[in-house]
């Protein structure tokens, strides 16, 4: 491991809106851990709610940067605005109705001076009501830093399907021609496309960085034609700008074709169970071809209990849409 002779600095960016009820919990579990070498910038992204009114309590505090939106433009468009802000070697976007797990600021400290890299995952905490549940974030070991040639990173996303970015720390320098992409939902999944094709190393440690707040509001979404174009689009966006990459590695092609067609065949059957046949009728007319043609390019390599199944799902795919 390489060792970094400078402290570690961390600007730790934070998207506000709505969440009046959860942002003094988030703010308090950071500033319970950080030290002098963290900034932590928060933006309001023009809330409805009481969460400006709970913010203007931290007004005075020295690590807190309070900023306004002057209008409404979403998770995606807050973060894009909030990493100009940022003044450290590293970023770390927290969602404000989340929490920093107790002791991460350190473990994560402790591995970016140990390790050069441009990017530090974690594990998380799955947490609803007064239930945390640890979940694993990454595969492989931990404390290894890894070189991202022959797709090393989104291999590792795609198998473990950890798309999350809150519970990723990034080295500024690398991230600051990259993007959020505005007005889609599932940002997540097409920023870890980008991020895989300019980091040049990483690692994870084995320890939770995030407790997640699986709130009913932030996790139920409404099924309807937006929902659809950006959930499978992020999937097909995938696909089509690692293409010229996964031609030098077909063995990895073969699995990520595999796990994009389960994920629509997986968003069918959950629109059969729902009874939605508008939006069935939808799928069939704007993606049913596409995903089609990426399962007619999985080969037998994945193994053959994978193929067999998902030979199974395709055929009740087809059986669904074909109703």
């Amino acid at each position: 491991m390489q060792s970094q002779s400078k402290p570690i600095t961390i600007s730790i960016l934070i998207p506000v809106y709505n969440v009046a009820d959860y942002v003094e919990e988030c703010l308090n579990s950071i500033l319970a851990q950080i030290d002098d070498n963290a900034e932590i910038i928060v933006m309001n992204d023009a809330s409805t709610d009481n969460s400006w009114e709970v913010l203007k309590a931290y007004q005075t505090h020295p690590k807190i940067t309070l900023v306004q939106a002057p209008h409404n433009r979403g998770l995606s468009g807050t973060r894009n605005a909030l990493l100009p802000l940022a003044t450290n070697q590293y970023v770390w976007f927290i969602d404000s109705d989340d929490a920093m797990h107790e002791g991460a600021y350190t473990k994560v400290v402790n591995a970016l001076a140990s390790m050069d890299i441009d990017m530090l995952g974690g594990n998380y905490m799955a947490w609803r009501g007064n239930n945390k549940r640890p979940k694993k974030a990454f595969v492989g070991t931990a404390n290894q830093i890894i070189n991202n040639d022959s797709l090393q990173f989104i291999k590792n996303i795609v198998e473990n399907n950890s798309n999350h970015v809150w519970n990723k720390i990034y080295k500024r320098s690398v991230i600051k021609n990259i993007g959020f992409q505005e007005g889609k939902k599932f940002e997540d999944i097409y920023y870890m496309t980008d991020l895989s094709k300019v980091i040049k190393n990483f690692a994870f440690i084995d320890y939770p960085l995030i407790d997640y707040r699986e709130r009913q509001g932030s996790i139920v979404q409404t099924l309807d034609k937006k929902y659809v174009d950006d959930y499978l689009g992020a999937f097909l966006y995938r696909v089509s700008h690692l293409k010229a990459n996964l031609r030098e590695d077909p063995s990895f092609q073969n699995y990520l074709h595999y796990k994009t067609y389960n994920r629509y065949a997986g968003l069918v059957k959950k629109l059969k169970d729902n009874q939605q046949l508008d939006m069935l009728n939808y799928l069939k007319d704007h993606f049913n071809i596409k995903f089609d043609h990426i399962y007619r390019c999985i080969g037998q390599q994945i193994g053959w209990i994978r193929y067999q199944k998902l030979d199974f799902k395709h055929r009740q795919t087809e059986k669904i849409l074909s109703q």
